[in-house]
């Protein structure tokens, strides 16, 4: 009897403890986004101030609890004590919450950071209001255009972070949940069981966005059903793949999915989207007439390039966070890119908006996505790519700037696709030798992967976007050359290894 009595003391003091520690850390995580927010509004108040401070008038208004008059006037130079006295309460206030967390004083760290936040947000109100009243005219900082575009790309966000957890509940309810202990893949690397369906969350964040800022016209209609349909045809896909007796079972064909990739992106082109001309980098336009022939080809090659792309860049969604990033930092070139014609038409900017939303969207999944992930973007991964890939169309962007872009996850999937058939193996089943696999058995991190590819896709975005139209085949084929080099450096460096068994992923 006392060893049963024992038994479950011990298990209820572990279970305690485990309690305890997640709480400590819950309150630690709580703790410091409080502290980095905090942060950032006394470093704004800061800049704010001394940015506008020549604008200035030498006496403003400071003191509000004193009468109305002379008695609430001060001299400029000392509204610097709401940054002083902002950064003081932060300290104090981080101090005190610290100190009570230490001890294990309940919600008492909740609270103090809490009372911490709404003083340092009414200092920041307060010193903002008193620069707007208290000053001759001045340049605003950022140019009312981008004023403009900042709202739908924070509507983006805001709505898709918002939307996961409750899709998050759903499909962990429903079983649309990848658990590596028991489907087989492979590629796969994933370590514990995460959703499926991100790219179907995007989506649907991106459609109501985008039908609340940017106005209907034949070719947005167009985006909005043909994503939609990928997304759904995503979403299937991951039911299916998580339900094996489902007679959705039939989707598992690569060939069956493939074709109805391609119906589903060739109605794109009964909306007005398609490639009408191409650049010639020795000068002048190369254009196609709607019909005939020649149009005809260079429609269908046009869907297979499309249909290349969504498959390309699906093949870099293997590591946690890593998809995320190269569709928000890829959309915020379209954007750029939108925009660099003068003047700017109202079609232009509703496509920045397109492109924004697209940005938001899909870093508000960041949270969600990132390692360990909670939810997978799946086969409705593709329906990101589909945005990004019409926009570019859209605003007739420079095709080599375009693939500049995506530089890393073309060349990894241009050189997977070649070394497939010369090992004689199908260039559509997946293994373990793309580029993020070669660099986990080299040590990388997940984490690491994945800002290596945001990076990258930065970096290469820049230099496609102050790439001249003369020299951009230039740049693109200097760029593919030397990453081609890399990737095809790593595969043959795993070459020895690959006789055996690749080794298991850290």
């Amino acid at each position: 009897m006392q060893t049963k009595v024992l038994k479950v003391t011990k298990k209820v003091e572990a279970s305690i403890n485990t309690w305890l520690l997640d709480l400590r850390r819950d309150q630690f995580i709580y703790l410091f986004y409080a502290i980095a927010i905090n942060t950032l509004m006394v470093l704004f108040q800061l800049i704010y101030l001394i940015y506008r401070y020549k604008y200035l008038n030498d006496t403003v208004p400071v003191w509000y609890s004193m009468p109305w008059g002379d008695l609430q006037m001060d001299y400029k130079r000392n509204l610097f004590f709401i940054p002083i006295v902002s950064g003081c309460i932060m300290v104090a206030g981080s101090f005190l919450a610290f100190f009570s967390k230490k001890y294990f004083i309940r919600y008492l760290p909740e609270v103090i950071s809490l009372v911490m936040s709404f003083s340092i947000i009414a200092l920041t109100v307060s010193l903002y209001r008193i620069i707007m009243i208290s000053s001759i005219p001045f340049p605003s900082i950022l140019p009312p255009l981008y004023l403009q575009l900042l709202p739908p790309f924070i509507a983006g966000f805001g709505l898709v972070f918002l939307l996961a957890p409750s899709f998050i509940s759903y499909a962990t309810a429903k079983g649309i949940v990848t658990n590596p202990f028991m489907h087989a893949h492979p590629g796969m690397i994933l370590k514990e069981p995460s959703a499926r369906g991100g790219g179907f969350v995007f989506t649907i964040g991106f459609i109501i966005m985008s039908l609340l800022f940017v106005p209907v016209s034949k070719e947005t209609a167009g985006i909005y059903i043909v994503v939609l349909l990928i997304a759904l045809l995503g979403l299937a896909d991951d039911y299916q793949n998580t339900h094996p007796r489902t007679f959705l079972k039939v989707l598992e064909n690569p060939a069956l999915r493939l074709f109805l990739l391609f119906i589903i992106v060739s109605l794109i082109t009964n909306f007005g989207v398609r490639i009408d001309f191409l650049s010639n980098p020795f000068g002048g336009k190369i254009e196609f007439s709607e019909g005939g022939l020649l149009g005809s080809v260079v429609t269908v090659a046009w869907v297979v390039w499309i249909v290349w792309i969504l498959n390309l860049l699906s093949w870099s969604n293997g590591i946690d966070g890593q998809y995320t990033g190269i569709i928000g930092i890829s959309a915020i070139m379209l954007a750029i890119l939108a925009l660099r014609f003068s003047p700017l038409t109202h079609t232009d900017i509703n496509y920045a908006k397109l492109a924004l939303i697209t940005a938001g969207c899909s870093l508000g999944l960041v949270r969600y996505t990132w390692h360990p992930s909670k939810i997978m973007w799946g086969f409705s991964a593709m329906s990101a790519g589909a945005v990004l890939a019409f926009l570019s169309v859209l605003i007739n962007a420079k095709v080599a700037a375009a693939i500049v872009t995506i530089i890393i996850p073309f060349m990894d999937a241009l050189v997977i696709f070649i070394r497939r058939i010369l090992q004689k193996k199908n260039p559509m089943k997946g293994d373990r030798g793309h580029l993020h696999h070669l660099l986990l058995a080299r040590g990388w991190s997940e984490k690491k992967i994945a800002l290596f590819y945001w990076f990258t896709t930065a970096v290469f975005g820049s230099i496609g976007l102050i790439s001249s139209e003369k020299y951009a085949i230039q740049v693109l084929l200097t760029i593919s050359g030397l990453v081609a080099f890399f990737i095809i450096l790593l595969n043959l460096k795993a070459l020895p290894k690959k006789r055996g068994s690749l080794p298991p992923v850290k």
